[in-house]
């Protein structure tokens, strides 16, 4: 794990403070809030989880479900990050934790994640390989690439979630 990555929950104060209307009682990267950190805020007026992501006391992004589980019993959850903080591990340690406390919340849900694919040129690409890559290392299953711009889902079955290090297999525990 990335030494100094911790979450917050959101409340009603940093609600306000990732929105503007407070001032910050914490640091905030200077990209930070992107408009996906306030659709974060958004989803959790709904009720869904949300947290900040801070690394070394510096807000870089944010992490959370898109609401409670679903009548299939699925949880969709997503998470981002300024891009200074990228590359780092914060992510991977960032999301690692969050699965774990939806697992606790919602220990018999299936959790779900979707990843954007784009054109380049004649071929469609991942958008971000690396949050595949986190994705794989949490055990995740994706769906087939897709063989045109669209998003790719990711599932993993009910039960605990165990990070793998980077080229070891993926697990659920």
């Amino acid at each position: 794990m990335t030494a100094g990555v911790i979450l917050l929950e959101v409340d009603d104060v940093s609600a306000c403070e990732v929105r503007g209307s407070r001032v910050s009682s914490r640091e905030f990267a200077a990209s930070f809030p992107r408009d996906e950190d306030r659709d974060a805020i958004d989803a959790w007026d709904r009720g869904a989880l949300a947290f900040l992501i801070v690394d070394r006391g510096v807000v870089v992004g944010t992490c959370g479900t898109h609401g409670p589980p679903d009548a299939d019993g699925s949880v969709e959850f997503g998470w981002g990050l300024v891009e200074d903080a990228r590359g780092r591990g914060i992510g991977s340690c960032a999301v690692a934790q969050m699965l774990a406390e939806v697992r606790r919340r919602h220990p018999v849900a299936r959790l779900v994640a979707h990843t954007e694919w784009r054109a380049a040129g004649e071929v469609v690409v991942a958008d971000s390989p690396a949050s595949e890559s986190i994705l794989v290392r949490l055990g995740f299953t994706g769906d087939p690439p897709p063989t045109v711009p669209a998003q790719r889902a990711w599932r993993l079955p009910a039960g605990p979630v165990t990070a793998t290090s980077p080229g070891t297999s993926p697990r659920t525990a």
